[in-house]
């Protein structure tokens, strides 16, 4: 088999996992969490501002083969049996030899969407301790992004500040859509929580354009997936550079964001174009002291999952050296989702030195992890 690493090259490299999805086979799963007033609204309703991917492909968001015949999806809910803690050991942690798993959701996209915004906290709540509960205590490899109504930045912090001390906790997850790009002061409590506590921020879209949310482009709404999928980088762009120019960097210097599924071929462009902007218009924004490509350098990493790739392979080193790769990617399975990256085929041409940077070192930083005891003795 062409460009794949063989098991003795895998068992040498040690891999992080950076969007592994998680949820629940059954609504009731979560009311042991929540009040009884909840528990009754969200068996009626469910979450009830919807997913912007919930028209993905495969059978709902995952891959075919994953669908276990014995097992369907239920009919109830958006998640299912293929979001399973065993499923998920069986085919990533020991199939694909993933030493850590970022389990990142998600329910808290939505959430963020929703009109009540107690209702959303509420169900964020219920989620995490769901996912403590269920999935963290059953496998050391897991580690969790919190899922926070962003909607209600006071909440989220008190969320934050609730479970960010656990030791499997190791991230805040922020959808791309709000009422206003993620750098705004509006959003700050959450970042100051995320600073309080040692936590970084994960960016996963997953609600854009549903709820409070706005179009799910500036042009509008698309009739199709695959035009929702071509503008994902608009959505990571906006927030970027709303970031950078907000000054968050600045207010937070040791604030770090990881963004997942958002790809990255995208980021060069962008970096040149707030580079030449910014030294013509800095004085509109005197508390941006340094170029922008070196804020994003410097606190931003990007997942590489979904990667886009040239025809020709050079061309996709080129993007990477001109993005600094090695130092902002990190490796994303989108585990189970139908176009998830076994790391098996994922940059195997690669040198070693670059390797262990995207596949383990950039997202032990970021994300300030400890592999467990197995993986250190490896």
């Amino acid at each position: 088999m062409d460009n794949v690493v063989d098991q003795k090259t895998r068992r040498k490299l040690t891999i992080v996992d950076t969007d592994v999805h998680h949820g629940y086979k059954s609504k009731s799963d979560l009311f042991p969490y929540l009040s009884k007033f909840n528990a009754e609204r969200f068996a009626e309703y469910g979450i009830e501002a919807g997913f912007s991917f919930g028209f993905n492909g495969g059978i709902r968001g995952r891959r075919a083969e994953l669908v276990d015949e014995n097992d369907p999806p239920p009919k109830d809910n958006f998640f299912s049996s293929a979001f399973d803690v065993e499923d998920t050991r069986v085919r990533l942690l020991d199939g694909s030899g993933v030493d850590l798993a970022i389990l990142s959701g998600g329910i808290g996209q939505a959430a963020s969407a929703m009109f009540d915004v107690d209702y959303a906290s509420a169900l964020c709540r219920a989620f995490n301790d769901f996912s403590l509960e269920h999935w963290i205590a059953k496998d050391e490899r897991f580690r969790l992004a919190l899922h926070i109504n962003s909607q209600d930045p006071n909440g989220a912090a008190a969320e934050i500040d609730r479970l960010g001390s656990h030791p499997a906790v190791c991230s805040v997850m922020l959808g791309c859509g709000g009422l206003r790009p993620f750098g705004h002061r509006f959003y700050h409590p959450i970042y100051e929580a995320c600073v309080r506590n040692g936590l970084a921020v994960a960016m996963h879209f997953g609600a854009e354009g549903t709820g409070v949310n706005p179009p799910i482009s500036a042009a509008g709404f698309p009739s199709h997936y695959i035009e929702m999928r071509q503008i994902r980088s608009s959505w990571y762009s906006v927030n970027v550079v709303s970031f950078v120019f907000e000054g968050v960097f600045e207010k937070f210097p040791n604030l770090k964001i990881g963004m997942l599924e958002s790809g990255f071929s995208w980021l060069a462009p962008l970096m040149w174009k707030m580079d030449c902007d910014w030294k013509g218009l800095r004085r509109q924004t005197p508390w941006v002291k340094k170029l922008p490509s070196q804020y994003i350098k410097e606190h931003i990493r990007f997942a590489t999952q979904p990667m886009e790739e040239p025809e020709e392979p050079s061309q996709l080193k080129q993007i990477i050296d001109w993005i600094g790769g090695s130092q902002i990617l990190m490796f994303a399975s989108d585990y189970p989702h139908w176009d998830w990256d076994d790391p098996a085929r994922t940059l195997v041409d690669y040198p070693e030195e670059f390797r262990r940077r995207i596949f383990s070192e950039n997202a032990i930083d970021t994300f300030r992890l400890s592999l467990p005891s197995f993986s250190k003795a490896a």
